[in-house]
């Protein structure tokens, strides 16, 4: 069994912090963001695969919490990961003029944003609740 040399740990910190920073780099890249962006997307994504995995493990000790059970609010929550990239695809093309909420297109708007995480919600459950067997 080694020891792990509290001087030598620095270097493992180092290269996972920027093995994180390269990730969201390319990530931001592919899809045309900025790194104030895409970071923030790509958190959020990672936030969400640890709730769904989660939701997947405690599935049998707490049948409420499993995925059957709250996949409405799971792909509400996706929706929810992309509103900085919404953002910032609104306000790409705008002149570096003061941002008004008038100024943004309606899909980057928050009525937009908050309606559709609702919608998706509420429709999950009621089809949930229409077709499902519990």
């Amino acid at each position: 069994m080694g020891k792990v040399d509290s001087e030598d740990s620095w270097l493992l910190f180092v290269a996972v912090v920027a093995l994180a920073a390269f990730v969201a780099w390319k990530f931001s890249a592919y899809l045309g963001l900025d790194m104030t962006a895409g970071g923030p997307v790509l958190a959020r994504l990672a936030v969400l695969v640890v709730l769904t995995g989660l939701s997947w493990k405690l599935r049998d000790d707490f049948a409420w919490l499993g995925p059957r059970a709250v996949w409405p609010l799971l792909l509400s929550l996706l929706w929810l990961c992309w509103w900085p990239a919404l953002d910032f695809w609104a306000v790409k093309d705008l002149p570096s003029a003061p941002l008004h909420e008038e100024t943004l297109p309606w899909w980057a708007a928050w009525y937009t944003k908050w309606g559709v995480l609702l919608g998706i919600a509420a429709l999950g459950y009621l089809g949930k609740k229409k077709f499902g067997r519990n």
